[in-house]
C-alpha cells in the first residue's frame, strides 16, 4: 500500500483550506435555509394548488433538513471545535445520510412530475394529484431512511471519537453502495434522462409559434426545473469526485488524513450548494416564479 506524506508547510496549507471550506459550507448553509424558507413560501403564490406546488415545498423542507445537519451541525460544529458527528455518532450519521438521499429523491420526483405534465397533459390537468405527490414523497422518505438503516449499527462513540464497528467488508461495500449508487448514480441518471426529454420539449415548443398561455406557463416551469436540474448534475459530479477520493482513493493509497478531511469538506460544500440555491435558480429562470415572489413580498408589506 502506498503512503502519501505531506510536509509541515503543505499540512498548514491543507488545514487552512479545510478550515476555509468548513466556514464556507457553514455560512452557505445558513443562507440556504433562508432561501428554502423563501422557496416554501413563494410556492403557494404560483397559482393553482397542485402536485408541483406540493413538491416544491417538500423539496424546500428536505433540502433544509439536509443542509442543517451537513452544514450547520457538522461543518458549523467543526468551525467552533464541536464535533457533533462524534457524539451519538450512529444516529447523527444515519440522519446525515437519510436526509441527503430524501432531498435528492425529492428533486427527482419534482422533475418526474413535470415529465408527467408534458407526457400526459389531459390526465395531469384533470386533477391536482395532491395524493400522488405525497405518496411519491412518502416513498422517497421510506427508501432514503430504509437504505440508511444499517448505519445505526455501524458506528460507536468512545471517548469522543466515532468508530466503525461490525464486519469491515460489509461496511466497505455498503458505504460505497450508499454514496456511489443511492446518493450519486440513481438521482444523476434519472435527472439526466428527464432533462433530455425537457430539452426535446423546449426545442419542439420553440418551433411552434402559436402557443397557448398554458403551454407558455408549462415552458416556463420546464425551464426552471431544467436549470435546477443542470446545477444539480454539476454539483453532484463535484461531490461525487470528492466522495471517490474519500471512500476509494484515500484508503487504497493511504492518503494523509489532512487530505481526506479537505476532500470531505469540499464534497460537503458542493452538496450544501446543491441544496441551498434552488430558490435562486427558480427566481432567475422563471418569470412566473419572480411574479409569485413579488406577490409574497406584497402580502407581507400590505
Amino acid at each position: 500500500m502506498n503512503s502519501t506524506q505531506v510536509s509541515r508547510r503543505e499540512l498548514y496549507v491543507i488545514d487552512t483550506a479545510t478550515s476555509y471550506f468548513n466556514w464556507m459550507g457553514f455560512i452557505i448553509s445558513l443562507f440556504g435555509i433562508i432561501f428554502n424558507v423563501l422557496s416554501f413560501q413563494t410556492a403557494k403564490f404560483l397559482g393553482k394548488y397542485n402536485s408541483a406546488v406540493v413538491l416544491i415545498r417538500l423539496l424546500a423542507i428536505w433540502d433544509s433538513a439536509s443542509i442543517f445537519i451537513d452544514g450547520v451541525l457538522d461543518l458549523g460544529g467543526k468551525c467552533f471545535n464541536i464535533d457533533f458527528a462524534s457524539y451519538a455518532c450512529s444516529f447523527f450519521r444515519f440522519q446525515d445520510f437519510s436526509t441527503g438521499y430524501v432531498a435528492n429523491f425529492q428533486l427527482v420526483i419534482l422533475v418526474f412530475d413535470r415529465f408527467l405534465a408534458i407526457k400526459l397533459p389531459a390526465w395531469y390537468r384533470a386533477s391536482p394529484h395532491i395524493i400522488l405527490a405525497y405518496s411519491l414523497s412518502l416513498a422517497a422518505f421510506l427508501v432514503g431512511y430504509g437504505v440508511s438503516l444499517p448505519t445505526l449499527f455501524m458506528y460507536k462513540e468512545k471517548f469522543g471519537t466515532c468508530f466503525t464497528v461490525g464486519d469491515p467488508v460489509f461496511s466497505y461495500w455498503y458505504l460505497r453502495f450508499l454514496v456511489f449508487v443511492i446518493y450519486v448514480s440513481l438521482p444523476f441518471l434519472s435527472i439526466l434522462f428527464f432533462n433530455g426529454y425537457f430539452i426535446k420539449f423546449l426545442l419542439s415548443h420553440q418551433k411552434n409559434t402559436q402557443n397557448s398561455d398554458r403551454m407558455n406557463q408549462e415552458r416556463t416551469m420546464v425551464i426552471m426545473l431544467a436549470t435546477v436540474s443542470f446545477t444539480f448534475l454539476t454539483f453532484t459530479i463535484i461531490a461525487g469526485i470528492f466522495c471517490i477520493i474519500v471512500f476509494q482513493i484515500s484508503p487504497e493509497r493511504n492518503l494523509d488524513p489532512s487530505i481526506t478531511k479537505l476532500s470531505m469538506a469540499l464534497g460537503q460544500t458542493a452538496a450544501i450548494l446543491n441544496s441551498s440555491l434552488n430558490f435562486v435558480f427558480f427566481y432567475l429562470s422563471g418569470k412566473g416564479y419572480r411574479d409569485a415572489f413579488k406577490n409574497l413580498v406584497s402580502s407581507y408589506i400590505h
